[in-house]
């Protein structure tokens, strides 16, 4: 038997905030109650998808739909969705990581280079999918470190970024960061 593929589902789900997921949820828990005290076995699906509705909330909040504003350049919209997240300690560790990266991205943006390179660490010591993903956090770190002048710190992310690098893209933007630690 074949694997079923979540995406969808998930995509559906997360294009809504968390407190409108947690909102149906306490709906559906509500109607579970209701048709439970009604002896309706339909009550079973309600209970689960608040279930879900709930999981999801607090272990994924709206890393994924940020992640997805930051891929497409929408910062606005990131700041938007990363706000949403009440509760980063709850987030499952790969979303955590991400949650982290985008803190970073978002730290950068705004000069608060310390609180960047916190949350970039941690995003780079978490479970990244990808080492393309993990070669951009290097990236962002080496930046933060060229702008605070910590040239070795900059040269050991940049060593590890271009070990991981995946693409011609980020080969070219490891690049323009090594001629800027050597100017």
């Amino acid at each position: 038997m074949g694997h079923v593929s979540t995406k969808p589902l998930r995509r559906f789900i997360q294009q809504y905030s968390p407190d409108s997921r947690l909102l149906v949820a306490a709906l559906f828990t509500i109607l579970a109650i209701y048709l439970g005290l009604q002896l309706v076995v339909l009550a079973l699906l309600f209970f689960f998808a608040a279930l879900l509705l709930l999981w999801d909330a607090l272990r994924h909040g709206t890393v994924w739909p940020a992640f997805d504003a930051f891929k497409t350049h929408r910062h606005e919209q990131l700041y938007v969705l990363l706000e949403a997240i009440r509760w980063p300690s709850l987030l499952a560790p790969r979303s955590l990581a991400y949650y982290n990266w985008l803190k970073g991205v978002q730290d950068i943006g705004a000069q608060r280079l310390a609180a960047a390179k916190i949350h970039l660490l941690a995003a780079a010591s978490g479970p990244i999918r990808t080492e393309t993903d993990r070669s951009l956090i290097h990236c962002l770190l080496a930046e933060v470190a060229i702008q605070q002048a910590e040239g070795e710190v900059a040269a050991e992310h940049l060593r590890h970024a271009a070990a991981l690098a995946g693409s011609d893209n980020i080969r070219r933007l490891i690049e323009r960061l090594q001629a800027r630690l050597n100017d």
